[in-house]
């Protein structure tokens, strides 16, 4: 990535989840004064941390007065669909109430701001009809998470254009890559901790009646590089984008690619292993309790692309990458295996 101008201070809300480490990570590394924002504690001294529950506004505006940042990443969220469906109110309460107190924090205490670039979902618009999501297509979201990301999603979108708050919004698919703890709920992960687990492979689960579901996935770092070119291109002011696929899965699809990269992974390291994940395949589980799931989801990328922006990190090198990552952590491959072993 190349490198921005540095001497600038960014406030990100969430950095010590999955794509805000990666994000934080990354801006410091560029010269940037980062100040993460979490509930958790940040791991090392590379960038400032402070404690906040979005959820209390006199804190947000605490923190947003004492960082006065330039730039606001708005990432912080009940971040998965069966966290949200579980957990209806506390989903909402951070999901909506936390994004209107950032907001509001923003607009009273950031005298410095350039840019609140806001965490959105491809989910906001609901089920696909058509080819695909434009950023004008019509927001149906039906479910918990959906509705409380199209809450934000609104509410930025309203003091950007009623308070002139210099907003950006960038609407995700799935992003996948190394690090993501929801080994519960999404599928990468969740394939992967199976795969690699220490006791021995275990099949893959795919609730009954995901197998076709279609959905967008992108890389982690690619979405880094897309949350800064919304960030720092002043062309992007006041505008919402699609973050721009990297490939179109159906779970089925994706569930045997990773077992097929997976097993060969192994097999210089652990053919025991490579053979049972071979042999084991995948298993088919009722969903019972679980959150309805929409079937189509796909986005067209063509408006951010014209920032210039490109996936740099295909499917196949981005599950590579997020293997190898899973085989590290698990003790398959030692830390210092060769260049397959990178991630980044």
């Amino acid at each position: 990535m190349q490198r921005m101008d540095s001497g600038r201070t960014v406030l990100i809300t969430g950095g010590c989840g999955f794509i805000g480490t990666h994000l934080a990570t990354s801006l410091s590394g560029q010269g940037f004064r980062v100040v993460v924002a979490d509930l958790a504690p940040w791991p090392d001294r590379l960038v400032e941390s402070v404690r906040l529950d979005i959820a209390d506004f006199p804190a947000c505006t605490e923190v947003m007065r004492a960082v006065d940042p330039h730039v606001v990443f708005h990432l912080a969220a009940s971040s998965t669909i069966d966290s949200a469906y579980h957990d209806p109110h506390g989903s909402l309460v951070t999901n909506v109430g936390g994004t209107i107190n950032l907001l509001e924090a923003a607009r009273l205490g950031a005298s410095r701001l350039e840019r609140f670039v806001f965490s959105s979902t491809d989910k906001v618009y609901g089920e696909l009809t058509g080819d695909a999501y434009v950023e004008s297509s019509p927001l149906e979201a039906r479910g918990v998470y959906d509705v409380g990301k199209m809450s934000a999603d609104t509410l930025v979108r309203l003091y950007g254009s009623e308070f002139e708050l210099p907003t950006a919004i960038l609407r995700l698919c799935n992003v996948f890559g190394p690090g993501d703890p929801n080994t519960g709920s999404r599928i990468v992960p969740r394939t992967l901790s199976r795969l690699f687990d220490p006791a021995g492979p275990q099949p893959p689960v795919i609730y009954e009646g995901s197998i076709a579901h279609g959905r967008d996935y992108a890389y982690v770092t690619d979405v880094v590089r897309a949350l800064t070119t919304i960030a720092f291109d002043r062309r992007a002011v006041g505008e919402t984008y699609n973050m721009a696929p990297a490939a179109h899965r159906t779970t089925l699809d994706l569930v045997e690619e990773m077992i097929d990269q997976s097993r060969r992974a192994c097999e210089p390291h652990d053919r025991d292993r490579a053979d049972a994940i071979r042999k084991n395949g995948y298993e088919v589980v009722h969903g019972h309790g679980m959150p309805r799931a929409l079937e189509r989801q796909h986005c067209d990328g063509g408006k951010i692309s014209a920032l210039g922006f490109r996936n740099v990190v295909s499917m196949s090198e981005g599950l590579r990458r997020t293997i190898t990552s899973s085989m590290r952590e698990f003790g398959i491959v030692p830390e210092s295996d060769d260049d397959r072993c990178q991630t980044a």
